[in-house]
């Protein structure tokens, strides 16, 4: 006989552990199966932990709406996972500064992002190259101006699985957590659906929601050619001595000089530590750490702050994002029984969109969405036509 619970989420990453809480709070049955050894081990593990407002471009355009409803749940919704775990994932509200190096950089951020900032729902600040450095003082000297992007808040991914993982285990009793269990399949049917595992075990839900990251395309047939994985690599470096924030803010550059593309990003953490990266590799799918992309890293960071890149690492990482083909969510039924429910494609911004996700879904399931949570449906449902954003911003068709 099949295991049966009232919703399986494939996936126990951030997406899938803060729908599996908030569906538990609401007392469904819930099953989360992941391949891992533990949860949160793939994209989750990996990420750099900004909760990004309008750093990256995906956030800007129609996507905006559903960024400002998840950063203004991010407060109250930490706030419950520490009431329910006791675990505190400490947040760095100082916002994010975007510095050009070159006048060519400063240009491209007025002619082409600023416009776009703007009609955004978020605040966006000038700064000269003063403003600037009074705000971090060890940014290089080559800093010519910038922005200040107040709304963005980061925090420590690990830090956040954690407090999920407790919460998960600490205050639902109907869930269920399979680690090392590979799914296989998933059948829709009018009464419910079918999982099952590559070990045998079946497992009859009424909804199965699919948020295993860039696997997710295994079980979304109609949606693989719009999924796809980013390899990303990062490291940690720590400023000898530091044990708090060593920065007040996280710090993004882009460079251009010749063949060479630099996007540095560096995210203190509240021990001391700084996540610097990152690289962007679309359809690769493997996780070796390499040498080339720490290279690239430090010339970038050696450029945006010098003294940086002079920390010692201490860990470095690969992983791969769950990207798709516009860089937005994929979110909402997609086969004829409203069975199977996709819960993915976040690219970049899985933990900026971990709480209005697990909103969204639970609306969608409950049958309570409002004409608010419908608006934000609409943008992220799945069957709407794909489109790849240019670097202005302005969609490409995709062909089918």
């Amino acid at each position: 006989m099949p295991e049966t619970c009232d919703v399986a989420i494939i996936g126990g990453g951030v997406i899938g552990c803060a729908i599996a809480h908030s569906l538990g709070s609401q007392g469904r049955s819930v099953i989360v199966v992941d391949a891992g050894s533990r949860l949160g081990l793939g994209a989750s593990d990996a990420a750099m932990g900004g909760i990004l407002t309008q750093t990256e471009p995906s956030c800007l355009g129609i996507l905006s709406t559903v960024i400002k409803r998840s950063r203004d749940m991010y407060p109250g919704w930490l706030s419950e996972l520490g009431s329910i775990s006791g675990a505190e994932v400490p947040v760095l509200e100082g916002g994010d500064i975007q510095v050009a190096l070159d006048e060519v950089e400063m240009q491209r951020l007025e002619t082409q992002v600023l416009p776009r900032w703007k009609n955004s729902p978020f605040a966006v600040e000038r700064l000269t190259a003063a403003d600037a450095k009074a705000l971090e003082p060890l940014l290089s000297d080559a800093v010519i101006g910038g922005f200040l992007l107040p709304d963005e808040l980061a925090l420590d991914p690990r830090e956040l699985m954690a407090a999920l993982v407790k919460t998960l285990a600490a205050g639902h009793a109907r869930i269920r957590v399979l680690t090392r269990a590979r799914a296989q399949t998933v059948e829709s049917r009018p009464q419910g659906a079918e999982l099952a595992l590559r070990d045998g075990t079946r497992i009859s839900a009424g909804t199965v929601i699919v948020a295993a990251g860039h696997h997710s395309g295994a079980f979304l047939p109609d949606h693989q050619r719009h999924l796809f994985p980013i390899k990303g690599e990062a490291f940690d470096v720590r400023p000898p001595g530091a044990t708090t924030y060593p920065l007040r803010h996280h710090v993004f550059t882009e460079i251009r000089d010749g063949d060479f593309e630099g996007f540095p990003y560096l995210v203190p953490r509240h021990d001391g530590r700084v996540a610097v990266g990152v690289t962007y590799e679309p359809d690769v799918a493997e996780t070796t750490v390499t040498g080339r992309a720490q290279e690239e890293i430090f010339r970038g960071v050696a450029a945006l702050m010098p003294e940086a890149a002079t920390w010692p690492i201490e860990r470095a990482w690969a992983g791969l994002r769950p990207g798709s083909t516009d860089h937005m969510p994929i979110i909402g039924y997609v086969d004829e029984h409203h069975r199977i429910l996709a819960a993915t494609g976040h690219s970049g911004l899985g933990i900026t969109l971990a709480p209005v996700t697990a909103e969204l879904t639970a609306a969608l399931l409950n049958g309570t969405a409002d004409e608010s949570a419908q608006k934000l449906l609409a943008i992220c449902r799945p069957d709407r036509e794909f489109v790849a954003p240019t670097p202005e911003g302005t969609p490409l068709p995709i062909a089918p």
